[in-house]
C-alpha cells in the first residue's frame, strides 16, 4: 500500500496514529462489549510497507513479539515479510503457528531456560541470541540433549562501550542485565573452541527505544557494524548476521514529534551499504515492535459513572491501568496522557474538561487529567490511541481479578475477535485450595471431540438444542470420571450453566472436563464446549476453523463416587 496513510483511513493529528470512528465504537460495543482493545490490519499493512519501501531490500525487518503478541498480528506482519524476534516459548510457538519461517527467527533474553533453548534447536531456528558465557554452556548441553549433528547458530549480544541519546529507554552502553560487555568478548575465544555444537554467526546490540530522531539510530548503526567487524577478528570468524536493534519511536504526547523515516532511512542504508562492501554475504537486521504496531491500535473503555468531588469532573470507566499499564504513566513513561478520544461525542462540540479513571481502588489509576472530553456521559466509548503495542500484555491484568480483555482485529469492514476475554470462570478456575491439586500424573482432565448433525437441532433446525450441550457435558463427566476413580459414579448436580453463543449443525465441538476440587467421595468439575470449526458455508461448501475456539457453553458440577467395596476378597481355590 503506498498512498498516503490519512487516505485510507482516519488517523490523529500529531500523532498519525489510527482514530477509530463511532460507528466502528458502537458496532464493537455491541458484538463483543467493553473494555477491548481494537487493532486495524490495514494500518499494519501500511505501516509496515511504508518502512520497507523506505529502508533497502538487504536489511531484513524483524517484528517483536513483545510489543504485541497477539497471534493475529503477527500473521499478520508476516503475510507482509516480518521476520520474528521472541523472548519466550509462547512467543517462539506463536511464530511458528502463523507460519513464520523459522530462520526468520531469532531468540533473545538473558536468562532463557532448558526449555526454551532445546525448542529453538527443535524447530531449527535461525539463531540463539546468547547473553553471557554461561548460556553458551547450556546452548551446548541442550544440544547435546538434543542429538543433533551440526552445531547450533548462536549471535552474541554484546553491551558496546559507547553509549547513546535520545532513547527513552537506554539498554547498553552501561552496567546491564542484557549481553555480554564488550571488553569481555575477545576472552570468548578459547571457550568457544571447547564448544563443538554452538556456532558463532554473529552479534546483537539494542541501544534504546523510543528513539524520536533520526541522527542516534544511525550513529548506533555505524557504530555497531564497526563493533562488530572488530569483534568478528577477535574471534576469528566470519560474519554472518548482525542484528542493529531498533528502537524506532512513536509520538504519545504533545509536543512530541514523529520520526524522520526518510532521513533515518537514507542513512541506515548508507552505513549498511559501506559495512556490506566487505561483508556482502553479511545479513542485517532491524528488529522493530513499537513502530510497527502502537498506532494501529486503541484502547476502546467505555464511561460507567460520572461524578463530581470537590469542583473536579470524573469520568469512570471500565478499563485502566489493570489493561494498559504504560497510559496512566506507570513504567518508562511519564505522567503524560496518551492522545484520547470521545468517540461518543462531536469533536467539535462544547468544552468538558473530566479526569479520566479505570475501575481499580487506586487513585493512581488515571489515565488523563482535565482532558478535553466534551461533556460527558455515562455510557460514552473513549478511545485511548497510539495502543497497539504494550497494552494488556504488558499491564496488570489480574489485579482485582477483572482479568483479560477482549481484543478485536479490523479488517476493512470486517471484524474479527482475536482474543476473548477472561470470564469469571476462567479466572477462579486456575486457583486451587490446598490439597486439590492433583498428583503427578493424575488424570483429572477428559476431552470428547464431536461434530454436530441436524438431529441435534431445534427451533427449526438453525440452532442445537441446549439440552444436547448438557447431553455431551454429562458424557464428558462420564468418561472423567471413569479415567479417574474407575467408576462412572453418579452425577449430582449442575450450577452455573451458561450458554455464552448458538451451536449449529455442522459445527466441531470440543467438550471438556475437569477436576476442580477433590473430596474423599466427592468430585467437583468444570466443563465447557468450544466451537473449534464453523459449520460449512452453504454456498462454498468451505469449513471456517476457529482460532482461538469460541466458547459455547460452561457448566459447574458435582459428582459422587460410590463408597469403596470393603467386602473380603474370595478365597483362592487351590486346582
Amino acid at each position: 500500500m503506498s498512498t498516503n496513510v490519512s487516505q485510507t483511513f482516519a488517523v490523529h493529528g500529531q500523532s498519525g496514529a489510527w482514530l477509530p470512528d463511532r460507528q466502528l465504537a458502537e458496532r464493537v460495543s455491541h458484538h463483543f462489549g467493553t473494555p477491548a482493545f481494537v487493532y486495524n490490519a490495514d494500518y499494519l499493512r501500511h505501516n509496515f510497507d511504508m518502512l520497507r519501501q523506505q529502508l533497502s531490500p538487504s536489511i531484513d525487518l524483524l517484528y517483536s513479539l513483545k510489543a504485541n503478541p497477539n497471534a493475529a498480528i503477527v500473521d499478520c506482519l508476516r503475510a507482509c515479510g516480518a521476520g520474528a524476534e521472541v523472548s519466550s516459548r509462547a512467543e517462539l510457538h506463536t511464530a511458528i503457528r502463523v507460519g513464520i519461517d523459522p530462520a526468520n527467527i531469532i531468540f533473545v533474553g538473558p536468562a532463557k531456560c532448558r526449555d526454551e533453548i532445546a525448542d529453538c534447536i527443535r524447530f531449527g531456528i535461525f539463531a540463539i541470541v546468547a547473553e553471557s558465557a554461561q548460556e553458551l554452556d547450556e546452548i551446548q548441553r541442550q544440544a547435546e540433549a538434543s542429538g543433533v549433528k551440526r552445531a547450533v547458530n548462536v549471535m552474541l549480544r554484546v553491551n558496546p562501550d559507547f553509549k547513546t541519546s535520545g532513547s527513552g529507554l537506554t539498554m547498553s552502553g552501561k552496567p546491564r542485565q542484557f549481553g555480554i560487555d564488550v571488553e569481555q568478548v575477545p576472552g570468548l575465544r578459547g571457550k568457544l573452541d571447547t564448544l563443538a555444537l554452538v556456532r558463532v554467526i554473529g552479534f546483537h546490540v539494542y541501544m534504546g527505544t523510543r528513539y524520536l530522531e533520526a541522527e542516534p539510530v544511525i550513529e548506533n548503526t555505524e557504530n555497531i557494524l564497526d563493533m562488530a567487524e572488530r569483534l568478528a577478528r577477535d574471534l576469528d570468524i566470519e560474519i554472518e548476521a548482525v542484528d542493529v536493534g531498533g528502537g524506532f519511536g512513536v509520538p504519545y504526547f504533545d509536543n512530541e514529534e514523529k520520526l524522520d523515516l526518510p532521513k533515518l532511512a537514507r542513512g541506515v542504508n548508507a552505513a549498511v551499504a559501506r559495512f556490506r562492501k566487505s561483508n556482502p554475504a553479511t545479513r542485517v537486521m532491524i528488529e522493530l515492535g513499537r513502530y510497527l504496531s502502537a498506532g494501529a491500535g486503541a484502547l476502546l473503555t467505555s464511561v460507567r459513572y460520572v461524578k463530581v468531588s470537590r469542583g473536579e469532573t470524573f469520568a469512570i470507566a471500565d478499563g485502566g491501568t489493570n489493561l494498559h499499564m504504560a497510559a496512566v504513566g506507570v513504567g518508562g513513561f511519564a505522567k503524560r496522557s496518551f492522545p484520547i478520544v470521545n468517540l461518543s461525542r462531536d469533536r467539535s462540540g462544547s468544552d468538558g474538561v473530566v479526569t479520566l479513571t479505570g475501575p481499580l481502588c487506586t487513585p493512581s489509576d488515571t489515565m488523563a487529567r482535565k482532558a478535553d472530553l466534551g461533556e460527558v456521559e455515562e455510557g460514552d466509548v473513549i478511545a485511548v490511541l497510539c495502543s497497539g503495542a504494550y497494552g494488556p500484555t504488558a499491564s496488570p491484568t489480574g489485579f482485582l481479578s477483572h482479568g483479560y480483555p477482549n481484543e478485536v482485529l479490523v479488517d476493512g469492514d470486517d471484524l474479527h475477535l482475536v482474543r476473548a476475554a477472561d470470564s469469571v470462570s476462567d479466572i477462579i478456575s486456575a486457583y486451587r485450595l490446598p490439597g486439590d491439586l492433583p498428583l503427578p500424573g493424575d488424570k483429572s482432565e477428559f476431552t470428547i471431540s464431536t461434530r454436530l448433525s441436524a438431529s441435534d437441532a431445534h427451533y427449526g433446525g438453525g440452532i442445537v438444542d441446549g439440552a444436547h450441550i448438557l447431553q455431551l457435558f454429562g458424557d464428558a463427566v462420564t468418561g472423567l470420571a471413569a479415567l479417574q476413580d474407575g467408576d462412572e459414579s453418579l452425577l449430582q448436580t449442575w450450577e452455573n450453566v451458561e450458554f455464552q453463543r448458538p451451536a449449529r449443525p455442522g459445527d466441531f465441538l470440543t467438550v471438556r472436563a475437569r477436576i476442580t476440587r477433590r473430596k474423599r467421595l466427592r468430585r467437583y468439575v468444570e466443563v465447557e464446549a468450544l466451537r473449534t470449526v464453523r459449520a460449512p458455508d452453504a454456498a462454498t461448501s468451505t469449513v471456517i476453523p476457529v482460532s482461538p475456539p469460541e466458547r459455547i457453553a460452561t457448566a459447574k458440577g458435582l459428582i459422587v463416587v460410590p463408597m469403596p467395596n470393603r467386602q473380603s476378597k474370595p478365597e483362592e481355590v487351590s486346582q
